[in-house]
């Protein structure tokens, strides 16, 4: 052993628990992290310490993404839609041996936990301006390998402001007419588009009362206007018809789900595909108001 810091490269095999020679190999290659020095390689402790706990957690989280599978729990996680409260239920009754968690944490912190092998599939409708795409410009961010990655639709959706009394257009309207605002989580794909949209209007977001209450679901911001914790906020259509608020349309978007290509061909996650183009999924749509099937259960692809 060089010191108690660097170790060579016979050192760094037994920790590793390979051979020289492929030590050799890795280091020349550029995936083991070591420096040459007067011809001899060293390696930093610290770093292949770290290397080992790396492998560790992937390893942890592989087999717990295994594990699930293997025992029919599928694991869900991103955006929120109140759609998939419905089809939750929908789905245990034709698929009874798969059993289905949900979290509502925002896209990105769904696809985040999809890349770090957390959830199966995560749920996303993030908006990117400067391609007009949705979740994809963002998997190029968020993933080493986009290419891994399926993205198959499950609708698109009307998302508006929401009120109690008159309608509400923009956020011109919201700072005029002294409203209070009721904001979603940073990371989730509605925050996105409220900044976005504020960016255009070039209104600074501590001018809007209510910037800074943060809700976690669409239709937590509905019961806020409902009980007149707040004046308006952003949210989807469905949500707004189910407690009859008042709806004034923003835009149409693309809600997709993200998965592994490994983990698209297994069977729970197929069962939920097939889930998604039945008949009874697509009743659920055209039963509440402001969905659009036009390629549900369909993979998509990035825009060009």
């Amino acid at each position: 052993m060089e010191n108690n810091n660097y170790l060579s490269a016979k050192d760094a095999s037994l920790l590793l628990g390979i051979n020289e020679k492929k030590v050799y190999a890795l280091a020349q290659a550029g995936k083991l992290p070591g420096t040459k020095v007067t011809g001899k390689w060293l390696f930093l402790r610290k770093e292949l310490d770290a290397l080992l706990h790396s492998r560790a957690l992937q390893t942890i989280r592989r087999f717990s993404m295994e594990y699930g599978l293997q025992k029919n729990i599928l694991l869900i996680a991103g955006s929120d839609d109140p759609l998939m409260y419905a089809a939750k239920d929908l789905m245990h009754g034709i698929f009874p041996r798969v059993v289905l968690f949900t979290a509502c944490v925002g896209s990105l912190e769904g696809l985040r936990l999809l890349k770090n092998g957390c959830c199966h599939i995560a749920l996303s409708h993030l908006y990117d301006v400067d391609t007009d795409d949705y979740n994809f410009p963002f998997i190029s961010d968020i993933f080493n390998s986009p290419s891994d990655t399926v993205v198959i639709n499950l609708f698109y959706r009307n998302v508006g402001f929401i009120s109690r009394k008159s309608a509400v257009t923009s956020f011109r309207d919201v700072l005029n007419s002294d409203l209070r605002f009721i904001n979603r989580q940073q990371g989730s794909g509605i925050r996105v588009r409220v900044d976005l949209m504020l960016r255009e209007e070039g209104i600074n977001p501590q001018q809007i009362a209510g910037y800074g209450d943060e809700v976690y679901t669409h239709l937590d911001v509905a019961y806020h206007i409902l009980n007149k914790m707040a004046d308006t906020g952003i949210a989807t259509e469905s949500a707004a018809r189910q407690l009859n608020l008042r709806f004034t349309r923003l835009f149409k978007e693309r809600f997709d789900m993200v998965t592994f290509r490994d983990v698209y061909f297994s069977e729970n996650v197929q069962s939920f595909i097939e889930f998604v183009r039945s008949e009874t999924f697509s009743h659920i749509l055209h039963s509440m108001s402001g969905y659009d099937n036009r390629y549900t259960g369909k993979v998509v692809y990035a825009q060009h």
